[in-house]
């Protein structure tokens, strides 16, 4: 797979591989294993939040009720 990236970040990926003396694919792996990782438990919070909002209106409702 071939992916074109804009040249700043181009440079910005070869002066990091200059400094940690590591190859550009192997950089360019690493940071899209992080970000979909990041990616990954963001959306699992998103979930939880959604699960404790739901269980939240639940619980007012059946408080409203008991009243």
């Amino acid at each position: 797979m071939q992916i074109v990236i804009q040249k700043e970040t181009q440079e910005k990926v070869e002066q990091v591989c200059d400094l940690l003396g590591v190859k550009k694919q192997e950089l360019v792996e690493r940071a899209l294993l992080l970000y979909l990782d990041n990616l990954n438990r963001y959306l699992e919070l998103k979930q939880e939040i959604r699960e404790w909002d739901a269980l939240s209106d639940e619980a007012l409702l059946n408080f409203e009720k008991s009243l």
